[in-house]
């Protein structure tokens, strides 16, 4: 499915959700007009079906069969999200890692947390390759744990320095002094 119709398939399930019929022609116009209250509740309406139904379609058949109307027509409260804290969005984060991707015992990120570990430089890489920011980030050997890699920001905190071998820009051989007498200034 192309992603233009995918987009208007969504739109239609969160005009649905709260109520509204979408028509064919129009149904980005009918999402536009509604206040952003309005769409913020279709938008949070509709992933919530998504969530439950698992796709699109079945979410719309839900809806056009009323299997879902009491539900969301009910009196029940609003959920209001509740905020994590960092720390408990970064255990939240740690609970989904690998046992082969430990967090390191003494590299930091510039948050404070632990240092995701990879076993080999490879693996490393590729997901250095996944990231948005993948230009600004480089692989580097764990000083503290030997044969494990991080991955770390170009330049950002001394604490993640280049390693010997590896260094951040191409090295430029150091041009020969030219050989020119020097004479110091003094008394005479």
């Amino acid at each position: 499915m192309k992603k233009g119709k995918r987009r208007v398939r969504r739109l239609a399930l969160y005009l649905r959700s709260i109520g509204i019929q979408p028509s064919a022609a129009s149904i980005q116009f009918q999402y536009d007009r509604l206040e952003q209250e309005q769409r913020k509740l279709a938008r949070r309406t509709g992933r919530q079906l998504l969530i439950e139904f698992g796709s699109i379609a079945k979410a719309i058949v839900a809806l056009n069969n009323h299997l879902v109307e009491d539900r969301l027509a009910g009196n029940s409260p609003t959920i209001v999200p509740r905020n994590r804290s960092r720390e408990e969005q970064f255990l939240h984060n740690l609970s989904r890692w690998s046992p082969l991707t430990p967090p390191c015992p003494s590299c930091r990120m510039g948050c404070g947390f632990p240092k995701r570990s990879w076993p080999t430089r490879e693996w490393a890489d590729e997901v250095r390759g996944r990231q948005h920011d993948r230009d600004k980030l480089r692989v580097f050997a764990c000083p503290a744990q030997p044969g494990f890699w991080h991955l770390g920001h170009v330049g950002r905190h001394t604490a993640s320095r280049a390693t010997p071998n590896e260094t951040l820009f191409p090295s430029i051989p150091p041009c020969p002094a030219p050989n020119v007498p020097f004479e110091t200034g003094g008394p005479a």
